[in-house]
């Protein structure tokens, strides 16, 4: 029971987390209520366990807690993909500034 709440009360958090960057333009209105919903999904889950035994009765997993294992897993998995791309596209960033700031210094000088 303790637990419930405990995890309720980082639920309310990471919630609060999304809409206080939302409204600093850090992220979108489709990807704040994207976030919204999964910490509202990981509550009622919570809170109500059954709902994770019936999805994983419907997609044929013997029980509620290895779907939402499994669930987590991909999810952090293409988060850490997104990851990778962005620090990719921020070396390739860097990479084509400092190169047009060296050109730019070998340039002659009238």
């Amino acid at each position: 029971m303790i637990i419930q709440f405990l995890l309720t009360l980082i639920a309310l958090a990471g919630f609060a987390l999304v809409w206080r960057r939302a409204s600093q333009g850090v992220l979108s209105r489709i990807e704040s209520i994207s976030w919204s919903l999964l910490w509202i999904a990981g509550t009622i889950i919570v809170w109500q366990p059954e709902v994770a035994s019936r999805l994983a009765r419907l997609v044929g997993v013997g029980r509620g807690v290895d779907v939402i294992t499994y669930l987590v897993l991909a999810f952090v998995c293409i988060l850490l993909f997104q990851a990778f791309l962005a620090i990719d596209r921020l070396e390739r960033k860097l990479t084509d500034l400092v190169r047009a700031d060296a050109l730019r210094d070998l340039a002659p000088k009238e």
